[in-house]
Parts: structure tokens; C-alpha cells; sequence
């Protein structure tokens, strides 16, 4: 049976998604393992290789999210949000071309340090998200409860983490070119989702009001909303 045009749209985009993070996980687990083999057990090679096993976490759940992911109820129109979506997302896999410089260790392991933190974050944010997790600007299903009871876009507060911890490990005018350059399209993609998940979902409005968009509240914080899975 044919399927609809929607529907073969939304198999191709989860079809090419599953191969390529599965091959950025194989090449993540490649360099964990040649890491392990070539150096000493120093502290800084731990820390290195939890930074590591991290970030490979963090893409193994993206495979299984994209795979059982729901279908979408609606996606942003326009070429804008898809190519905010595409260079917010794969921006940083430029910053592997980028030459590394020399820093102090002691820079290096505050560097791992924060992308530790900013990957099991990540993996704790994509959690909740679970079969919601689009690239594009889509409505799946809308998660309140766990991080998103905090601010209202916890994966991208999350990303912006790591992508400090890869500044740190790697300070150069290239870095911080491509960051800003990510961050700016991120930004894009939190709006455009916006837009999709207030036209989808008449309780998003109330969610909006209650619930800031990245920064935490210091006090005054909402209170838990019941897991909506």
C-alpha cells in the first residue's frame, strides 16, 4: 500500500537519521575503544573516556528514540525551519575539521568535565522526550513532566553545555565561529517549534505562562505537572 505523502516523508527523514547517528555512534565507540587501548589509566584518560562514553550514550538514545518515535499531528511549513533545523543540528560536526591547540591540562579536564555534565543531561532530557524527539519542527506529543516541568526547550539548554565544554577543550575563533553559528539556528529551532506546538496543543499556552523557555527560575519554580505518557 502506497503511503501517504506525509507519512513516507516522515520514514525517509527517520530512515536517514537511524543511519547517520548510528554511524556517528560507530565512530564514537571506535575512538572510545582505540583510546582505551593506546593510553595509560591516568585521571585525565578516565575523565576523557567518560566524556566519551557520555557523548556515545547520548547518540545510542537518539537512535532508539528516532526508531520509535510517533508519528507527527503537525510540522512547520517553509523552507526556514528545515534549514534552521538541518544546520542547528549538524553544525557542530564541522567543529571536527577544526585544528586542535594545545591547553593546559588542567583546562582539559574542566573542558571534559563540562561535557560530561552537558551529555548526561542530554540523555536525561532526551529521556523524557522519548518518542517525541524530531530534527524538524514537529508536534508529536507534548512532555511536561521531568526536565521539561523546568524550562520549556531542556535538550537544547543541555547541547548549549556541551558545546561550552568543546569551546573550553578546543578556545579557537573557528570554535567559538561555529558555536555562536549553532546556537543562532538552535534558537530558530526553538521558535519555530513554538509556533507548532501552540497551533497543536491548546494547553500550551498555560504550559508557556508557567514554565520558562531555557533559563531555570531561581525561585518561584512550577510546580510538577503529572507525566503526560
Amino acid at each position: 500500500m502506497k503511503l501517504p505523502p506525509a507519512a513516507t516523508r516522515d520514514f525517509i527523514g527517520r530512515a536517514t537519521m537511524t543511519l547517520y547517528f548510528t554511524f556517528c555512534a560507530t565512530l564514537k565507540a571506535a575512538t572510545l575503544v582505540k583510546a582505551l587501548r593506546d593510553e595509560e589509566g591516568t585521571v585525565a584518560l578516565i575523565i576523557g573516556v567518560v566524556a566519551d562514553v557520555a557523548a556515545l550514550g547520548f547518540l545510542v538514545l537518539i537512535v532508539a528514540t528516532t526508531v520509535a518515535r510517533l508519528p507527527p499531528l503537525k510540522t512547520a511549513q517553509g523552507l526556514e525551519p528545515r534549514i534552521s533545523a538541518l544546520i542547528g543540528c549538524f553544525a557542530t560536526v564541522t567543529l571536527i575539521a577544526v585544528p586542535r591547540v594545545e591547553i593546559l591540562p588542567q583546562i582539559e579536564l574542566i573542558a571534559n568535565l563540562i561535557t560530561i555534565i552537558g551529555f548526561a543531561l542530554c540523555v536525561w532530557c532526551l529521556w523524557w522526550l522519548g518518542r517525541s524527539f524530531s530534527i524538524a519542527a514537529q508536534a508529536r506529543r507534548l512532555v511536561t513532566a521531568g526536565p521539561y516541568q523546568i524550562v520549556r526547550h531542556p535538550l537544547y539548554a543541555c547541547e548549549a553545555i556541551v558545546l561550552l565544554g568543546i569551546l573550553f577543550g578546543n578556545p579557537t575563533w573557528a570554535t567559538v565561529a561555529i558555536c555562536a553559528i549553532a546556537l543562532a539556528f538552535q534558537y530558530r529551532r526553538i521558535i519555530n517549534e513554538e509556533r507548532v506546538l501552540r497551533t497543536t496543543f491548546p494547553e500550551y499556552q498555560e504550559y508557556a505562562q508557567r514554565v520558562p523557555m531555557l533559563l531555570p527560575r531561581l525561585s518561584g519554580a512550577s510546580l510538577p505537572a503529572p507525566d503526560p505518557r
